[in-house]
């Protein structure tokens, strides 16, 4: 264990956070701000992405341990913290399992039913389908030929493989034929998925049509509070979807979301805590693809932030940390302030730097509030296949939907174009 690890856990208040990666880094730091308690970081995987590890806030938490079994963690946690911590929360998608053990371990609001739905895409499916709720026509597949069969049987007319605990878009390819279908399960078995584990099912699914949307939730005690709403753009590349834009949507504008939504949560089990979930709104109405039981990933939460009366992150705390002060908070529907745009910037092949142009390119457009582009020449970057590997994001903001609008064509314009990095074959 880093000297790091073994700090006094002095302070407050104990909060601990499984896998405080990705948006959940931004979790220890407020809940000194907003509660002055002082957090301890559990790991659950030593084989993430260097990508999502580098999001990481060591210094902002008093210690760290690596998660091993339920007992032997919350011993490890209760030593470091003098007794029960006082608090748990869930940081990232990785930690999600980790994270339901060793809340019934404590007793602390723990979400029901079986915590694999929650991560297993297939299982997730057959929660909804049990539930009354609309779902994906869908087949689990422990070989190729498993799931060409099921695709030849099923008369469809396109197709969705993925691994059965993928998320941010790893390992999604979207198939319009047979073949297709065969290549992709041939790329998938076999490797490792993004936290690191091998994979041995794939899921197949029909692919719907349709606008698709992100829905951000908290709830306390069953009851779900649908905080904000984005719906995506993406393109397909070499078969995988690709984020384009993220755009902010009024949730009073869709009732009908908030309503399965809320459905979906119940038949998940996702009854206390933060919930990301992703859906396609269909001619027969909403239907899910999946539910975290986490907050958004990347910058969803600070785009909230930016354009929504109330906090994901605060909520998300507050649900855990705070239930009086949550139910205060969610008593007022959530509305818009202003619009924002996430534009993901996508790399058409990998290679080395040789002049990052985003930020002179961007930042005079009225709408601009800032990038995540910091490559040098010189830097290597990966062509763009999922959300991982997008090199960078422009955030716009506008109180004007048609400015907002026009901003964002402009920006991925660009994009499309290569005018905002040049990228050299790598050696």
């Amino acid at each position: 264990m880093p000297d790091s690890a073994i700090r006094s856990a002095g302070g407050t208040g104990k909060l601990v956070i499984v896998d405080p990666y990705s948006s959940g880094s931004a979790l220890a730091r407020r809940a000194k701000e907003l509660y002055g308690l002082d957090s301890v970081a559990v790991l659950t995987s030593q084989t993430l992405p260097a990508a999502l590890v580098a999001t990481y806030p060591a210094e902002d938490f008093v210690a760290e341990l690596r998660y091993a079994d339920v007992l032997t963690t919350a011993q490890a946690v209760e030593a470091l913290c003098g007794g029960r911590p006082d608090h748990l929360i869930c940081g990232s998608e990785p930690g999600v399992e980790a994270y339901d053990l060793l809340a019934a371990h404590w007793g602390m609001r723990p979400n029901t039913g079986p915590s694999e739905a929650r991560r297993d895409k297939f299982l997730m499916q057959g929660r909804l389908r049990d539930a009354g709720a609309r779902y994906i026509p869908h087949h689990l597949a422990e070989d190729t030929e498993s799931a060409v069969a099921w695709c030849a049987r099923s008369g469809l007319a396109e197709y969705v493989v993925k691994p059965v605990k993928s998320f941010a878009t790893d390992g999604v390819f979207f198939c319009s034929s047979l073949d297709e279908v065969r290549a992709a399960c041939e790329k998938l078995f076999g490797r490792n998925d993004l936290a690191g584990e091998l994979i041995t099912e794939v899921l197949v699914q029909e692919r719907l049509v349709g606008p698709e949307f992100v829905v951000d939730s908290v709830s306390l005690d069953g009851s779900a509070f649908v905080v904000n709403m984005f719906r995506y753009t993406k393109e397909t590349v070499d078969g995988n979807p690709v984020y384009r834009a993220m755009s902010s949507v009024d949730v009073g504008d869709h009732p009908d979301i908030v309503a399965y939504v809320e459905h979906v949560l119940a038949a998940l089990g996702i009854e206390n805590g933060p919930a990301h979930s992703e859906l396609i709104l269909t001619e027969d109405g909403p239907v899910l693809i999946e539910t975290g039981a986490r907050m958004h990933g990347g910058l969803g939460p600070r785009l909230v932030e930016e354009s929504s009366s109330h906090s994901m992150i605060d909520l998300t705390l507050a649900s855990r940390v705070a239930p009086v002060e949550f139910e205060r908070r969610t008593r007022v529907r959530p509305s818009l302030r202003r619009g924002v745009v996430e534009c993901f910037l996508s790399a058409p092949a990998g290679g080395v730097v040789a002049a990052n142009r985003v930020r002179e390119s961007c930042r005079e457009l009225e709408s601009y509030l800032f990038d995540t582009c910091e490559q040098a020449p010189g830097d290597l970057i990966e062509k763009t296949t999922d959300l991982i590997t997008s090199y960078g994001r422009v955030v716009l903001a506008h109180a004007d939907p048609v400015a907002l609008a026009r901003d964002m064509d402009y920006v991925l314009d660009l994009d499309r174009r290569g005018a905002l990095i040049e990228v050299l074959p790598g050696t």
